[in-house]
């Protein structure tokens, strides 16, 4: 795990490819994110990542070398998981709403003509939440490998006890003990929101591991799908995964989309969950649709 360095300077970037930076959210708390300007300076699409329940730091550079677009690239670290702030939870459920919401401003006010939305994973919930009352904050809106909701008949059982060894999704989730915590949270019982229910890597610190709160996690989905989940969007999105996908089951989610909005969803073949992030055919599928 490389040493990752932080800017004190808000909106400051220096030479060179990879910056680090913060921002300020509505709080005044700082937030940190990487950016990515494009080899030939800075361009006029802005392209926003927002990460899965692990960062995914590597894959997501190694993303930004496949990218076939001509956009800099913004990966927003979320509240929870950056070193600024506190570690592992929220202050408030929503939280990460008005955060998502601040950072796309920020990032509107850098002079950017297009913004694309984009999510991995757990990230793509995020944006649910986000569009559902703000449906025309972003221009464009992809989704890869998507994890929308934990009771959406599209994953694969079990998924984090069926990887193998030379997979690299490793965490664990304690959902019976989230499903109560939510049972108790229903029942306007919040006190032990802040209780551990899930464990992941710390990507910050290579020998710790990193605790998720019940809040953290419950402010990333929608509490639940509506039947028109896709209102005032549906011609706007495009959703990606890989038919080796480990968690997403690539065919279960393709019949959900086509039976449920008549949407399609494009399965990137001999690519999984994290590795569509730099899957070439996923990079030339995502360039055509931006032409």
């Amino acid at each position: 795990m490389r040493t990752l360095q932080f800017s004190n300077e808000e909106g400051c970037v220096g030479m060179g490819q990879e910056h680090w930076l913060t921002y300020r959210g509505r709080d005044f708390a700082k937030l940190q994110y990487a950016y990515f300007e494009h080899s030939k300076g800075k361009q006029k699409t802005a392209f926003i990542m927002i990460h899965g329940i692990t960062a995914e730091l590597e894959h997501h550079k190694e993303m930004v070398d496949a990218l076939q677009v001509n956009a800099d690239l913004f990966l927003p670290i979320l509240r929870g998981y950056d070193r600024l702030n506190k570690r592992g939870d929220l202050d408030y459920f929503a939280q990460y709403d008005d955060d998502l919401l601040d950072f796309i401003h920020y990032v509107e006010k850098l002079g950017y003509d297009r913004i694309v939305l984009a999510g991995h994973s757990m990230g793509c919930a995020n944006i649910l939440r986000l569009l559902k009352n703000n449906p025309e904050v972003v221009d464009r809106i992809l989704f890869i490998s998507p994890f929308f909701h934990p009771t959406l008949p599209v994953y694969r059982d079990d998924a984090t006890e069926q990887f193998k060894p030379e997979t690299d999704v490793h965490y664990t989730v304690y959902s019976k003990k989230a499903g109560l915590l939510m049972t108790l949270y229903k029942l306007n019982i919040p006190h032990f929101s802040h209780k551990t229910v899930a464990e992941i890597p710390d990507e910050f610190d290579a020998q710790g591991v990193l605790s998720l709160s019940f809040r953290l996690l419950a402010s990333r989905f929608l509490e639940k799908l509506p039947p028109d989940l896709f209102e005032g969007y549906s011609d706007r999105i495009k959703t990606l995964v890989g038919a080796d996908d480990e968690v997403v089951d690539a065919e279960a989610l393709a019949s959900w989309y086509k039976d449920s909005f008549d949407l399609e969803v494009e399965i990137i073949p001999d690519t999984d969950h994290n590795r569509i992030l730099h899957d070439e055919e996923a990079h030339r599928s995502i360039a055509r649709w931006l032409s």
